[in-house]
This record gives structure tokens, sequence and C-alpha cells, in this order.
């Protein structure tokens, strides 16, 4: 079973008890229509909605119009959209599902994340514009996913089986020269990845810089009143990640079957914006806008091919 049915409040959910689950969301959604299909894969998606902004992505193929389940996958609603200059998109060896690899604007790091809108892509490749659907197959790895799409927005958001919420740290603020300060470094980064030396000897020096002064002050401070946020790789799974965030927005919301609570924290990570939903039960302290989030997130994705 997908261990991170239990952030959207499955907390005692077994794997028949999963299985069933699934079985009788996808019965009563073809009843009632409720399938996105595409018609030239043969494949088909449907929703199964938790909460107001959390659900169920329900991954299948038709094969003599009958709906066979593939896999399924929980996600939450992302809200603030980030700005990538390229991205790929390759399939997962096991099943058809989607890693996404882009290059994120403001923080110059490359993101691996989850594909949540799987028949979006699907669309996209078929409409004409950018690549040749005839070269595509969705059962094999293709080279359309070393073809770099550019310029689309993504909403990011994460899944967490838990953490604990931190005290915020006082920061000054001063958002005219935070504003050139981000501006100044996102366009050392481009000039950096372009091959320019002198943008790299300045990234460089400036890293040398931040490592010394974080050595001499965590002999004296704690190391959570230094470091504001941080947004690392974690684990042997490439799309984990060790955060602590700010939380912008903070939102209750209740599974419609079981009446568990999940929280929906809008986190602030290294000035990346990320959506994250959380049991209840499985966060440590009491959660309020203004204070950090820290734990582990599975991150996933919502690219908007058609903006």
């Amino acid at each position: 079973m997908n261990l991170y049915i239990r952030t959207l409040g499955f907390d005692n959910m077994t794997s028949e008890a999963e299985a069933k689950f699934i079985k009788t969301g996808i019965r009563e959604s073809i009843k009632e229509g409720f399938v996105i299909r595409h018609e030239k894969l043969n494949r088909g998606v449907i929703i199964l909605r938790l909460s107001n902004s959390t659900g169920l992505y329900v991954y299948g193929r038709y094969e003599k119009n009958v709906f066979k389940y593939e896999y399924y996958f929980p996600f939450v609603v992302g809200k603030a959209l980030s700005d990538n200059e390229e991205m790929t998109i390759e399939r997962h060896l096991d099943k058809e599902s989607y890693a996404v690899i882009c290059d994120e604007l403001k923080t110059g790091v490359t993101l691996i994340f989850y594909l949540q809108n799987v028949m979006d892509y699907l669309d996209y490749l078929y409409s004409g514009k950018d690549f040749n659907a005839d070269d595509f197959n969705p059962d094999r790895k293709n080279e359309i996913g070393k073809v770099p799409i550019r310029n689309k927005k993504v909403a990011l958001t994460g899944l967490s089986l838990g953490g604990i919420i931190m005290l915020p740290v006082r920061k000054e603020r001063n958002s005219k020269k935070s504003r050139q300060d981000e501006i100044a470094r996102k366009n050392l980064i481009q000039a950096a990845k372009n091959g320019d030396e002198d943008a790299i000897e300045s990234l460089t020096i400036e890293d040398i810089d931040t490592y010394n002064e974080l050595s001499n002050r965590v002999m004296k401070e704690d190391i959570f009143t230094i470091v504001d946020s941080t947004f690392m790789p974690c684990g042997v799974e490439c799309d984990q990640y060790s955060v602590i965030g700010e939380i912008l927005e903070l939102r209750e919301e209740e599974n419609i079957y079981t009446g568990e609570k999940i929280y929906i924290m809008v986190l602030e990570c290294n000035s990346l914006i990320i959506t994250t939903a959380v049991n209840k039960e499985h966060l440590l302290g009491e959660p309020a806008v203004g204070r950090r989030f820290k734990g582990q997130i599975w991150l996933q994705g919502n690219v908007r091919f058609t903006d």
C-alpha cells in the first residue's frame, strides 16, 4: 500500500481495506461517469476526493472498454506557481508514472518531483504543439523524455508522514533590499550555468563566507536560530526532501470518509512555496501562521502545460 495515504486521514488503513476502498471508488466513479479517458492511448484517470483539497489519483488502462486499475497515489492541490526555465519528464521503470526534473529559477536548485497530472501530460504530448506524438509509447522509455520542456509553471506540493512545529526566528525585513539581492543571486546562478567563470567564483566565495560565518555562530547559538529554512534531498528516493519552512497559510480539513483532521500548510522553504499536507495526529506541536514546520516530504508537482 502507499504509505502516504495515512497523511490524508487513513491512519489505520490496512492493505486489504485499501484495496477494497479503491475498488469501490472505481466502481462508483465508472457508474457515475466520473472517468477522464484518453481515447488514443486507452488510458483513464479517476479522482477520488477525500477533502476540499486532497484526493486519490487512480490511473488505469482500458481493455475492450473495461477499466483496468494499475496504481494510485494520494495528492494535495497546490496553490502558488513557480517559474522554471526548462524541465524534462521521464517515465518510472515499474509503472506509467512520471518524474519531473527541473531547475527552479529562484534558488538555482535542481528539483526532482512526482508528476501529479499525468493525463494532462499525455494530452500535451498529443496536442502536436511541441512533440510528434507518433514517437511516444507509454509502455516503454521514450526519447521524448530527453527533450526539455521550456517555460512551464509548476504548483509544488508535499505530503508528510509527520513533523514538528518550531517557533519562528526574528528576521530583519527589508523587502526592497531582499528583492534586489534575490534578483542579483538569480542572475549570478544563471550566468554560472552558462559557464561564466566570474559568476562561478562569486558564488563559491559567497558559499565559503557563509560557511565560515555559520561555523563561528554555531559555537554560541542554536542551529535552528541561525538556519531559518532548509530544503535538502534525503533518503534513497529522489523525490524525498527534508524541509524547514515558515507557515504562510494554514487551514484544517476533514477526511469525508474517516473524519480524521488534515492540516494544509503553505510553506516557504528557501524561497520555494510548497503546499503541504500532514495528518493532525502525526504532527507534534500546534501550527500557526508565522511558525515553522520541520519534517520530511514527498515532493509532487502539477505542471501547467496549457498556460
